[in-house]
């Protein structure tokens, strides 16, 4: 047993995310002078468990060579989508939905660099559980000027299959990406077309498939025109009118493209975050994602990178991310109704090949993933080298937890 004493700096209990309020400024107190003993050690054993660290991990140690990880039993792998030289060269962001019984998948593509101009939204679709994937649709074309469309997600909601585009480059100036908002097409399974709905969400790029929530809305995970980390709300099942929600943060996360997805259960949230530190960073809201706790690191090992949190039908928690760098692809889920992970497996590992044609932002690495559950199996697309679209299919009963 050991003692270490520590300052516990903690943001006022009235810096919390608001609705409508779309730019963060954390300022911080030194509140205490905390001695913390018997310090357990997380499964990350390079970070102890303190009241500065979420307990997001609960399972026996990570081992810190990604190779000593088993792959998921039974996933097969194949790619939906490669870069052609008559093709645009950049792709990045893809989601995956099942909609009457075919698959959907979109992603941003743009000619050669990553939110290049000219990007615009694409998608193939499958019928047949995703062994052959149909020619190359564009569902939002983006603009000749500055402003382009990007990836999004894809949901249904009231029996229309829809999908969410980021858009940016023109408007209110960003650190990242100039007069962001975000734009809603709908399929019309009559004249097998999308349709532009408008812009439903501002200042939120959205990254993950709405959850709907006992109080009527609905809630993803965003970032912000400054690369900060939000949420957006919608308006009951009015899904072309969204609020943006802060979620307030400590100089310690380092925001640079702070993506975020969320897990909701009654009236509690939780935001995943990509921060610094080399881990998850989490945040709470016990109010439908109406205010949030200060986002705290998370002792669960992950680099700067894009994750996706979903649950299964067995009632699991699942996030796929990225495990130390890009290299390695997992999947980590909890015990059926808990809120805590505890085992872990592999989906991709190892450098992916090189990229094929030279932009901006492009190296070997299998990232951005998003989870759709269909047919018994969890579909997980995912950027490889920001060129091409790959996609595993993990069985669902392979997913299954030892206790």
């Amino acid at each position: 047993m050991f003692c270490a004493a520590f300052i516990s700096k903690n943001h006022s209990p009235t810096n919390v995310g608001k609705r409508r309020i779309v730019a963060a400024s954390p300022t911080w107190w030194v509140t205490s002078i905390l001695i913390a003993c018997a310090c357990v050690v997380s499964a990350d054993t390079r970070r102890p468990i303190t009241q500065e660290t979420f307990r997001l991990w609960s399972g026996p140690p990570i081992p810190s060579r990604a190779e000593q990880i088993p792959f998921v039993p039974g996933l097969r792998e194949q790619t939906i989508h490669q870069a052609t030289e008559n093709s645009d060269k950049f792709l990045h962001g893809a989601a995956i939905i099942q909609y009457q019984g075919t698959l959907f998948a979109n992603w941003a593509n743009s000619p050669t660099h990553e939110n290049g101009p000219q990007e615009t939204l694409r998608g193939r679709r499958s019928t047949n559980l995703g062994l052959s994937w149909s020619a190359l649709e564009t569902i939002a074309p983006g603009f000749d000027g500055e402003e382009r469309h990007s990836h999004g997600i894809l949901f249904e909601h009231d029996g229309q299959l829809w999908t969410i585009s980021a858009r940016f480059g023109n408007g209110t100036r960003g650190r990242r990406f100039p007069g962001l908002k975000a734009e809603a097409f709908v399929f019309h399974s009559n004249t097998n077309q999308w349709e532009p709905k408008g812009i439903a969400m501002h200042n939120c790029w959205p990254y993950d498939e709405p959850v709907r929530m006992p109080n009527g809305n609905a809630i993803t995970g965003g970032q912000d025109r400054n690369g900060l980390p939000v949420v957006a709300i919608s308006h009951g099942k009015n899904f072309l009118e969204w609020d943006t929600v802060n979620i307030p943060y400590p100089p310690r996360l380092k925001p640079s493209y702070a993506e975020t997805t969320v897990w909701a259960n009654d009236a509690t949230v939780t935001a995943i975050i990509r921060g610094g530190e080399k881990v998850a960073w989490v945040s709470t809201s016990h109010d439908f994602g109406e205010t949030w706790e200060t986002a705290k690191p998370s002792n669960f090992p992950m680099p700067r990178a894009k994750a996706y949190a979903g649950t299964l039908s067995s009632g699991q928690r699942y996030l796929l991310a990225n495990l130390y760098d890009r290299n390695t692809l997992v999947i980590a889920v909890s015990a059926p109704g808990e809120t805590t992970l505890s085992q872990l497996w592999r989906i991709r590992h190892g450098p992916s090949k090189p990229p094929r044609f030279t932009g901006r932002a492009k190296s070997k690495q299998w990232s951005y993933p998003y989870g759709h559950e269909f047919a018994s199996n969890l579909y997980v697309v995912y950027s490889i080298g920001k060129e091409d679209c790959g996609l595993s299919i993990l069985p669902v009963k392979s997913l299954a937890t030892d206790h």
